[in-house]
């Protein structure tokens, strides 16, 4: 395959990505996109919502909106890998439910595979091939032909899906997904350490503990992000920012405004009401993404 063949409109962005850096630490974050990543080769770990993943060359790993996720290389050996990312509105109405079939939503089905490896054998770099013959075409043609290829690689996905059946074994602990599974289902609510303390019996410096163990960040950075991502969503759909300030948990304004502005660089006023897009955070989150993943 091409990996100088790239594209990026603003509902989809497809290319190839090497980083050579080793990182001490996971590069967490969290959106409102899907995103599909080709692994070639690497010494990397994935953490996905508090499981971790070595991927192998010719690895598939599939990520939902709103699942906090990174990456750490860990060695010199450069990481390569080819990547989409996407949002929904680029498949049809009446496919779109079906496409996206095999991305669990973590809150609803944290138990679903999202990792699968030898994709080989199910002709996923088939695909890939055909976003980059796309990648070089004219831009009015490359326009059409773009949703038929993530539709193919998508549709393609489904079927790999069916015929692995069952998911990835989790490294985390039954402690630590049910304190994942609790923040994701409770985040508009006021949550606290004293409370999360009691509920699942643990004290909370010990929680803090094996929570950073198991996501690389803190309770309170978690909900952070997801909340954030969750409140971008709402202006996106045309929520007020006070009204997306308080449906996505948040106490006060102010509070959201500065953690809104410091994850993803600009004012939530900017998000109100646009339409879905990579470029919505003036390309700072797609630029990021792919250093981070």
């Amino acid at each position: 395959m091409d990996k100088q063949a790239h594209v990026t409109t603003e509902q989809v962005s497809y290319g190839y990505s090497e980083s050579e850096i080793p990182t001490e630490e996971y590069a967490l974050h969290c959106h409102n996109f899907y995103e599909v990543y080709f692994f070639l080769d690497g010494d990397v770990d994935y953490l996905v919502e508090g499981t971790q993943y070595k991927p192998t060359p010719n690895s598939l790993l599939l990520l939902s909106p709103n699942v906090f996720h990174g990456v750490k290389i860990n060695g010199s050996r450069p990481y390569k890998r080819f990547s989409v990312h996407f949002h929904p509105d680029i498949l049809s109405v009446e496919r779109r439910v079906f496409l996206l079939s095999a991305f669990p939503s973590f809150e609803n089905q944290p138990d679903e595979k999202i990792y699968y490896e030898q994709v080989e054998r199910f002709g996923i770099p088939d695909c890939f091939e055909a976003l980059e013959d796309c990648a070089r075409k004219e831009a009015s043609l490359r326009e059409h032909l773009l949703p038929v290829c993530v539709e193919a690689l998508l549709a393609r996905i489904v079927s790999m899906s069916d015929t692995t059946g069952a998911g990835f074994h989790s490294t985390s602990t039954d402690t630590i997904t049910g304190i994942l599974l609790y923040l994701n289902r409770h985040m508009k609510e006021n949550i606290t350490l004293d409370q999360l303390s009691e509920r699942f019996f643990l004290s909370k410096h010990h929680m803090n503990k094996v929570f950073r163990k198991a996501t690389g960040t803190t309770v309170f950075d978690y909900l952070l992000h997801k909340r954030v991502t969750l409140a971008q969503q709402l202006l996106i759909e045309g929520s007020s920012a006070q009204e997306a300030a308080a449906e996505a948990g948040f106490g006060d304004y102010s509070s959201f405004y500065r953690a809104y502005t410091k994850i993803l660089g600009h004012s939530p006023l900017q998000d109100r009401g646009v339409l879905p897009s990579l470029g919505n955070n003036n390309g700072k989150q797609f630029e990021d993404v792919n250093l981070r993943i």
